[in-house]
C-alpha cells in the first residue's frame, strides 16, 4: 500500500519504513489502532486523512513505549494518499507526518 517514491520528514523511505515497522510491530503481543476526529479530504487523485492515531495493546518494552509515546501526542497524524490507476481501490500511502513526534530520539 505504500508508494515507491514514500518519503516523510524523518528521511524515511519504503525500505526504511518497512525495516522499522517490522521491529516496533513484532514486540506487540495485542494491538489495536484507533483514529479519532478523522477528516479526509481528496481532490485530483490525493488524498489526505487527519486524525488522532491511540494505540493500546500489550507486549515488550519497545510496545509499551509506542503506546506511551502516542498517548502523549496532541496534534494529529497526516496521511497522503496517491490514487496510482484508475482503479477507485488503487491508493497508495506518499507521506505520514505528525509535527511533534521526534522519532531520531530512537
Amino acid at each position: 500500500m505504500m508508494a515507491e517514491d514514500y518519503a516523510d520528514r524523518w528521511g524515511h523511505d519504503k525500505a526504511r519504513v518497512a525495516e522499522r515497522s517490522r521491529e516496533v510491530f513484532r514486540q506487540f503481543l495485542v494491538l489495536g489502532i484507533e483514529v479519532e476526529d478523522l477528516d479526509v479530504l481528496e481532490a485530483d487523485g490525493t488524498g489526505t486523512a487527519t486524525g488522532r492515531v491511540a494505540l493500546q495493546g500489550r507486549g515488550g518494552p519497545l510496545a509499551e513505549m509506542a503506546i506511551q509515546e502516542a498517548a502523549t501526542l496532541r496534534e494529529p497524524f497526516s496521511f497522503t494518499w496517491r490514487q496510482a490507476s484508475w482503479k477507485p481501490w488503487d491508493w497508495k500511502l506518499t507521506r505520514v507526518d505528525q509535527p511533534e513526534l521526534e522519532l531520531d530520539r530512537y
